[in-house]
């Protein structure tokens, strides 16, 4: 009896130390991605150009290029998000939104590129690539 006993313990105890399994519900975004969606264009533009001219030290031109920039960009963005299909996108479908959107990047680089200096295009590419590591990863 005191076999099963310490078996019965030892396997409570192992379960009971386990990960948790990654195949249930995905969690939602954080609170300020939410935020963030819920905002108007116009919020989201200002913020994101403020935020430049302090990582970039822009100046009143490139602040307001940027922001003109990014707003058109943001309405883009939302206007998709609208107009997504409810059900599964087919291949065809899936890849032209993708070419589409990857169009309208290189072309967002380029405006971007015209209006920053080469070392603030520079620190701005490094900053897009954090960016990007980090929203993988969550």
């Amino acid at each position: 009896m005191k076999p099963y006993l310490l078996i019965a313990f030892i396997l409570v105890g192992t379960t009971s130390f386990a990960q948790p399994s990654k195949r249930g519900p995905e969690t939602p975004p954080p609170p300020p991605m939410n935020k963030m969606k819920e905002m108007s264009a116009e919020n989201i533009a200002t913020l994101m150009s403020k935020k430049m001219t302090l990582q970039l030290d822009l100046s009143e031109t490139q602040q307001s290029k940027v922001y003109e920039l990014i707003l058109e960009s943001t309405i883009k963005k939302k206007a998709q998000r609208a107009n997504f299909p409810e059900k599964k996108p087919s291949k065809e479908m899936r890849f032209e939104m993708q070419n589409k959107m990857l169009d309208e990047k290189i072309a967002f680089n380029k405006s971007m590129k015209s209006i920053l200096t080469d070392t603030q295009y520079s620190l701005w590419k490094k900053q897009d690539k954090k960016r990007n590591k980090k929203r993988k990863h969550q």
